[in-house]
């Protein structure tokens, strides 16, 4: 029998975060038959902490690791790992630095319950917030959300927020063999290649990391653009122009040369 929840985590070089991190969850997944997937690209001793976890926690918890040859994906491809390693009937994905606050689960997963098939945790709709963003990471987030929403309009139409990282999902509306992530942003791959979804937001305010270095670059926004445009042109795995009506397929030649404006 299936799981309620498998909260999937991955991690780069974290070891610092996840005693925190599972002592703050622990009490957020209280009374729910919930899992946690840890999937990791690390080259420090992230494994060993949580395995020392996971043979004293109440919680079950599970670690896989990806050998350096195998993460070429990214963050998006460890979850889409973890999406294959879950048990749950319901897949939360969030970071393990608690900048995503374990508390929001719980109202995430009654929101869920309201005929939704998708969950966001919302940095941008009533009573959100972005925490201690600088005035340019503010803009570079709000410029990619924007983005998003104009290459997608069908899609994104019910959301504030295609970049965050907090999300919950129905395991039986993931179309996780379509799945052709690239980078960071694993949601976008799932709004765009699942199918219409029924989606629903909670606001949460963006907190700050408790340990470790984030791992944004210049490297990974290059990353989003082009996997957008792909994503846009329908490439990676799917037929060109399946995922987009052909109403919106009209306009991706004038929005990918605006693109190609902006980053150069």
């Amino acid at each position: 029998m299936a799981r309620e929840l498998s909260v999937v985590v991955p991690t780069r070089n974290e070891a610092a975060s996840i005693d925190p991190f599972l002592a703050a969850l622990s009490p957020a997944l209280e009374g729910m038959d919930a899992e946690v997937i840890f999937v990791d690209d690390s080259s420090d001793d992230t494994p060993a902490v949580v395995e020392r976890h996971a043979a004293v926690s109440s919680i079950p918890v599970r670690v896989r690791h990806r050998p350096a040859g195998e993460r070429a994906d990214g963050l998006g491809g460890a979850v889409k790992l973890g999406f294959e390693a879950a048990e749950g009937g319901l897949i939360a994905v969030m970071d393990v630095d608690l900048q995503h606050p374990p508390g929001l689960l719980r109202p995430m997963v009654e929101a869920m319950r309201s005929d939704a098939d998708l969950v966001i945790g919302s940095r941008f709709t009533g009573g959100a917030g972005v925490g201690d963003f600088g005035l340019v990471r503010r803009a570079v987030s709000r410029v990619s959300s924007t983005l998003a929403r104009v290459l997608f309009p069908t899609r994104l139409r019910q959301v504030t927020d295609p970049m965050s990282g907090y999300f919950l999902v129905r395991r039986e509306v993931l179309a996780v063999g379509e799945l052709r992530p690239h980078g960071f942003k694993i949601l976008l791959e799932v709004l765009v290649r699942s199918g219409p979804l029924r989606v629903a937001e909670v606001p949460y305010t963006f907190g700050e990391r408790v340990a470790g270095t984030s791992k944004a670059s210049l490297r990974e926004g290059w990353n989003y653009l082009v996997h957008l445009l792909r994503l846009r042109l329908g490439l990676g795995g799917a037929k060109p122009g399946a995922l987009v009506p052909r109403d919106e397929r009209e306009r991706v030649g004038d929005i990918g040369i605006g693109v190609a404006r902006v980053v150069e």
